[in-house]
C-alpha cells in the first residue's frame, strides 16, 4: 500500500470521504504514485515537540518532513520515500486564515492540508526552500501539484 495514513490526534475529527483519493492524485501528479509514504495527522502539542526535538524549535509548526533518503540508513529505504506528519489544528487555523471569509472549516481545512501535502512530499522528493527565490519556484510547483485535485 503505497500511502498510509495515521491519525493520531482526536482535536479535529477526520473522517474525511475522498481525502485518501486526493492524496494519491498528488502522489500520481508527482509520479511517485508506486512509492511509500507515511502521512501522520498530529494535534499541536505532539507537532511542538517534533519541532522540538528534529528541528531545535520550541513551537508548534504545520509540517514536517522526514526523507528515507537522508541520514543513516538512507541505503535501505527502497521505494519508502518518508513521512510526512501534518498538524490538524494547524492547518485549520491557517485555512480559515487564507480562505474567503464564507467558506466552511471543512473546505478550508481540506484546502490547506491539501496544500501542506504537497509541499511535505516536495521535501521527500528533494526540494527545499533555504531562500525566497527557492521558496517561490517550490511554491508554484506546490501549486502545480494541487491541479490533480483542484475541480476546474
Amino acid at each position: 500500500m503505497p500511502l498510509t495514513i495515521l491519525n493520531r490526534q482526536r482535536r479535529i475529527p477526520f473522517d474525511r470521504p475522498g481525502w485518501t483519493a486526493a492524496f494519491e492524485a498528488i502522489l500520481a501528479a508527482a509520479k511517485v504514485a508506486d512509492r511509500e509514504v507515511s502521512l501522520m495527522l498530529v494535534s499541536d502539542p505532539a507537532m511542538r515537540k517534533l519541532n522540538r526535538e528534529w528541528r531545535g524549535f520550541d513551537k508548534p509548526t504545520d509540517c514536517l518532513s522526514f526523507p528515507s533518503a537522508e541520514g543513516e540508513g538512507s541505503e535501505f529505504a527502497g521505494e519508502f520515500l518518508g513521512d510526512i506528519v501534518i498538524s490538524l489544528e494547524t492547518a485549520l487555523r491557517q485555512g480559515r486564515e487564507r480562505a474567503a471569509a464564507d467558506t466552511a472549516d471543512d473546505a478550508a481545512l481540506r484546502a490547506e492540508v491539501m496544500m501542506l501535502f504537497a509541499h511535505s512530499l516536495l521535501h521527500l522528493l528533494g526540494w527545499d526552500h533555504p531562500d525566497d527565490a527557492s521558496a517561490k519556484k517550490m511554491d508554484r510547483k506546490a501549486k502545480k501539484l494541487l491541479e490533480a485535485v483542484t475541480p476546474r
